[in-house]
């Protein structure tokens, strides 16, 4: 689907059932430039006028448009690779991953992308296999390009995160990402420019979130560890647990240095306490994550709009890191 763009860039589009995010990158050689970013609430019915209204904003005038499907809709599965060449391993993988599927292979569209590290190990080479159904990529593309989008590809979360974590200077001795979302969050591990490992973790911010307004002078959210609910300490022993356990498992299975930097994406509402919490129960250095070391900022992007937008942004990313 690619085409020839009028603009040295693109634009990234996340729809969720909370809104409509887009996000515009301009490629330059010194930095990436966030030329345009916004979000919008909208329900399904007002989406399709509202990413229409959005689309035709002037930052992102002649630029391809680069969209992504949301965590349950598609399927991504690490599996032994082939003995195949590279030209036959995506049709390889259809006929190996056809009993995994919950839906007819003939409904599937796949994609496939390498795990390097492991032959190193004496493993068996590994590859991550996505797969959606046709019909509901086909729903994404449907609405873009019903709203004059110059659409050039769907991508997932995990590679969109992996645009922006890849640019972290931590990512050259290797760096975990670590991104909330209302109900799950999302964990990569990546070093050099490569995506190891990513994976699901089922802890959102909604249960993190303090239930008592924010006072003048303070800030909102989870302010103190001492003041967590049995809920909130469950959802973060979950969290370092799990993070613990991939930053273990990168380093027995790939062959590298231990990764010692996790880096937290922002959310809607501030968690210190899941930041001091991390970095005190954690093997790891432990920080937010700034988009100004990785990206030129042309507008003010307050913590809310950052972290609604965050995979608009990494998918805008793809040109670079495609």
């Amino acid at each position: 689907m690619k085409k020839s763009s009028t603009a040295p860039g693109l634009a990234g589009v996340h729809l969720t059932d909370r809104g409509v995010a887009v996000a515009a990158v301009r490629y330059q050689a010194e930095q990436p430039v966030l030329s345009y970013c916004e979000f919008a609430p909208a329900g399904n019915a007002e989406r399709p006028q509202v990413l229409a209204r959005l689309l035709a904003q002037a930052p992102l005038a002649g630029m391809r448009v680069s969209t992504l499907l949301n965590a349950g809709e598609f399927d991504l599965q690490l599996i032994e690779a082939p003995d195949v060449t590279p030209d036959e391993l995506r049709a390889a993988v259809r006929w190996r991953i056809k009993d995994r599927l919950d839906f007819p292979l003939d409904e599937a569209v796949l994609d496939v992308f390498t795990v390097p590290g492991q032959q190193e190990r004496g493993r068996s080479p590994m590859v991550y296999v996505v797969a959606a159904r046709q019909a509901q990529v086909k729903r994404y593309i449907d609405a873009l390009e019903s709203a004059g989008a110059d659409l050039c590809c769907v991508d997932i979360p995990e590679l969109a995160q992996r645009n922006l974590a890849i640019r972290l200077a931590e990512d050259a001795r290797g760096v975990a990402m670590l991104s909330l979302g209302p109900d799950a969050a999302l964990l990569t591990l990546t070093c050099g420019g490569v995506l190891y490992l990513a994976r699901e973790i089922d802890v959102g911010y909604r249960v993190l979130e303090s239930a008592a307004p924010a006072q003048e002078g303070k800030a909102g959210g989870l302010q103190l560890a001492e003041s967590l609910s049995p809920d909130q300490r469950r959802a973060l022993e979950t969290l370092v647990l799990e993070v613990q356990r991939s930053l273990d498992y990168f380093e027995s299975h790939f062959g590298l240095a231990p990764i010692g930097h996790l880096v937290i994406a922002p959310t809607p509402i501030p968690i210190p306490a899941m930041l001091n919490y991390m970095g005190e129960n954690l093997g790891a250095a432990v920080r937010q994550l700034e988009l100004a070391d990785i990206l030129d900022i042309e507008q003010t992007t307050d913590r809310t709009l950052q972290a609604e937008s965050l995979l608009a942004i990494g998918v805008a990313l793809r040109g670079l890191e495609a």
